[in-house]
């Protein structure tokens, strides 16, 4: 499970461009733009997708992929920013698995908008990430929030083959997101630490981001925040089959 973290000086770069770019849109070609007003509103924390298990026999979710580790892998402990040289990547790869580790206070970048902070000195805390390897890449681009930010990296160039979502005896799929998009169940983690399911359409209501899909205007998105200001929206978690109910996830928190 990858947990991501925006660069604060991005997010409000971002949020700054949206308004911008409707207030120089003539009202006569704004129809159903998806907007959103700030960063880290929708869930993310507790979702399952993306890479999966290695393939050395562990347990993957269905429509995770399954991630296969290449020798040689790229270790060491780095001070700010840095240029780590990974090495001829073999032919078979198609990308990078980046583990952080804290040694000091402070935020780490990488090339997607990946990245750890790190609240306090000697955390030690450990982030996982996949990135995709661009054609005759053989080093990695790490950017720090200060000169003086220590961390550990292990960087290993990686494969992945995806895996197809399982189906229930209601006819639902389930499983991981990926690129592909989301089954009718996603994996998830219960708020009390149980692998579960969640539906995607509750998900999506209550995360916001269908309603997203029907604001014309920043202030429209605005309003919807400010409506639900200081609450915690939590849904039901399932089983596989979709029926027994077995905690909450929480889906969004404004």
């Amino acid at each position: 499970m990858n947990v991501n973290q925006m660069d604060p000086t991005f997010a409000q770069g971002l949020r700054t461009a949206l308004i911008e770019q409707v207030n120089a849109t003539s009202p006569a070609r704004v129809r159903r733009h998806r907007w959103w007003i700030g960063a880290g509103v929708f869930a993310g924390i507790g979702l399952i997708g993306g890479v999966g298990a290695t393939a050395a026999g562990f347990l993957v979710e269905p429509g995770a992929d399954v991630v296969t580790e290449y020798g040689n892998p790229v270790s060491g402990t780095y001070t700010g920013p840095q240029t780590i040289e990974l090495g001829a990547a073999p032919d078979s790869a198609t990308s990078i698995m980046v583990e952080l580790t804290c040694l000091s206070g402070g935020s780490i970048y990488l090339p997607d908008g990946a990245g750890t902070t790190c609240p306090d000195i000697g955390t030690g805390a450990i982030t996982s990430t996949s990135l995709a390897l661009s054609p005759g890449q053989n080093s990695l681009e790490v950017r720090t929030s200060a000169a003086d930010v220590s961390y550990q990296a292990h960087i290993t160039y990686t494969s992945t083959t995806p895996t197809d979502w399982a189906v229930n005896e209601n006819g639902d799929t389930y499983g991981a997101t990926n690129a592909r998009g989301e089954p009718d169940l996603i994996s998830v983690i219960t708020t009390d630490g149980k692998l579960g399911y969640v539906y995607a359409d509750e998900l999506n209501e209550a995360s916001g981001k269908t309603a997203s899909t029907e604001f014309t205007s920043p202030s429209e998105a605005q309003s919807w925040q400010e409506a639900r200001q200081g609450t915690v929206a939590l849904i039901p978690v399932y089983e596989s089959d979709g029926e027994t109910v077995i905690g909450e996830f929480e889906a969004g928190r404004w």
